[in-house]
């Protein structure tokens, strides 16, 4: 395995950057990845497109993934990692959890009464993303509502950046659009 770059503090937390030379690599990358980890890989999704006439087409592109680890599991007989988490990264083919959107639709209704936000959020690489957060942000506090900013180094920063980075407390109740899309759904079929 090549070591690319390494970052260790001396509580142990860090980030480094491999490369597998061989398919005993991942079995020390197993060794290495425990829950909690974040780990960002290059993978293969298939993204579907809507033309402008309507019709829809798929095709396979690759990109880099960072997800929070939630399970991990080695398959001994094609050497290969399995790794289950959560996206914490948005990136142009893969959206982070809906609990963003609802945020802002909670936002926009005048909803949010107090805002918890990952400080990793106002760091991000991606400038859109990163004034999207912001623009977040100033909304809450332009309509009253309190922001809570939380540190990525303390555990509760941490939590949150694991569910997405982004929650609220809201003022009221706003309806999930999921919930309205079942509930349409279970009237038509009655």
């Amino acid at each position: 395995m090549k070591l690319l770059h390494k970052d260790i503090e001396k509580d142990n937390a860090g980030q480094v950057t491999l490369i597998p030379e061989e398919a005993e690599d991942m079995w020390h990358t197993y060794n290495l990845v425990q829950v909690g980890d974040s780990l960002r890989a290059s993978t293969i999704r298939k993204v579907q497109t809507e033309s402008s006439t309507g019709s829809v087409g798929s095709s396979r592109v690759r990109t880099t993934l960072t997800v929070s680890v939630q399970a991990i599991d080695f398959d001994s007989q094609a050497c290969q990692l399995r790794v289950k988490g959560t996206n914490i990264e948005e990136n142009q083919y893969v959206k982070v959890c809906a609990c963003l959107a609802h945020v802002e639709r909670a936002s926009e209704a005048l909803a949010i009464d107090v805002l918890l936000i990952s400080d990793k959020l106002f760091r991000h690489q991606d400038i859109a993303t990163r004034s999207r957060y912001v623009r977040l942000v100033d909304s809450v506090r332009d309509n009253g509502g309190t922001v809570r900013i939380f540190s990525s180094l303390h555990v509760s920063g941490e939590q949150l950046t694991q569910l997405s980075g982004v929650a609220a407390i809201l003022r009221f109740p706003i309806a999930d659009p999921s919930d309205a899309e079942e509930e349409d759904s279970s009237s038509d079929e009655a």
